[in-house]
């Protein structure tokens, strides 16, 4: 009894190269394929801090303002507006 036939071989063949290929042309075109699937979007997370094990801190920006996500176990999340979000350019 054989463990894999040529029928079967060829098409397991066939989907692990074009798993790979897929898999190099996601690398290579990260940037431009992550900033496609961001744009439009008005909610975005800034930066995530684990505060514990299932404690965290999050900051989230929504259109031009950021806020701040607290999350504690056994308690209601916490939101605390903070600054208008500012560029690279206007952080000084």
């Amino acid at each position: 009894m054989e463990l894999l036939r040529p029928d079967q071989i060829i098409p397991l063949a066939v989907f692990l190269a074009a798993l790979g290929a897929l898999w190099v042309y996601v690398l290579r075109n990260r940037e431009r394929l992550s900033a496609r699937m961001g744009r439009g979007r008005r909610l975005r997370v800034v930066e995530t801090a684990a505060l514990g094990p299932a404690d965290r801190a999050m900051i989230l920006s929504l259109d031009d303002r950021e806020f701040l996500i607290v999350k504690l176990k056994g308690a209601a999340p916490m939101l605390h507006p903070l600054r208008a979000a500012h560029g690279p350019e206007e952080a000084a």
